[in-house]
């Protein structure tokens, strides 16, 4: 009987050792794990005429993701502050408040460098590869997109891209006259010796 119980106690923990966790494989040598997001909030007020031209100087410098805009709707400095950030073509959500004040939000997604060297990684009993493993393909992908939003916030295909695309493959399908006119021009002036 302790025999029975001794094998069995030594066959759950074998058991339980050849168990890979989950958490062991994420981040992998995917794009997504070199990307940093981070957020700012700059709070400015427009409570004033020249609080109005200092917005308009700070979103020369440095145009936000989007901005809140906490003021009066009848407010004249308000409807300034409105048409100043629409100038800019920065997305706006108004808020009715008695604060006079707008609200810049600063969304910045940043590529970082990872370490695409090599590791030895000769202790691992799950015999994965190193989280670095594809480090240098993951982190050219993600240089050479130059909107990083794309990754974290991408862009939907929307009906005029959709539109150019199924034209675009219906052409393939069926080429028009004048484009099988300019294949057959362009076969008959490859000469064959």
């Amino acid at each position: 009987m302790k025999k029975q119980i001794t094998t069995l106690a030594l066959s759950l923990l074998c058991f339980s050792c050849s168990q890979i966790p989950p958490e062991a494989y994420f981040d992998r040598g995917t794009p997504e794990s070199l990307l940093d997001v981070s957020s700012e909030v700059v709070n400015l007020s427009v409570a004033t005429d020249g609080a109005v031209n200092e917005l308009s100087d700070w979103l020369n410098r440095d145009q936000p993701s989007r901005a809140e805009l906490y003021c009066m709707d009848a407010d004249p400095r308000c409807a300034a502050a409105q048409e100043v950030l629409d100038l800019y073509g920065v997305e706006t959500m108004y808020v009715a408040a008695a604060d006079n004040t707008v609200s810049l939000v600063y969304e910045r997604v940043l590529a970082r460098d990872c370490e695409n060297r090599f590791i030895d990684n000769h202790i691992n009993p799950y015999h994965l590869n190193h989280p670095t493993f594809g480090c240098s393909i993951a982190a050219n992908m993600v240089q050479m997109v130059s909107d990083k939003h794309q990754f974290v916030r991408p862009n939907l295909l929307d009906k005029p891209d959709a539109n150019r695309a199924v034209r675009d493959y219906q052409e393939y399908l069926n080429p028009t006259r004048e484009r099988r006119g300019i294949e057959d021009s362009a076969l008959e002036s490859v000469t064959v010796d």
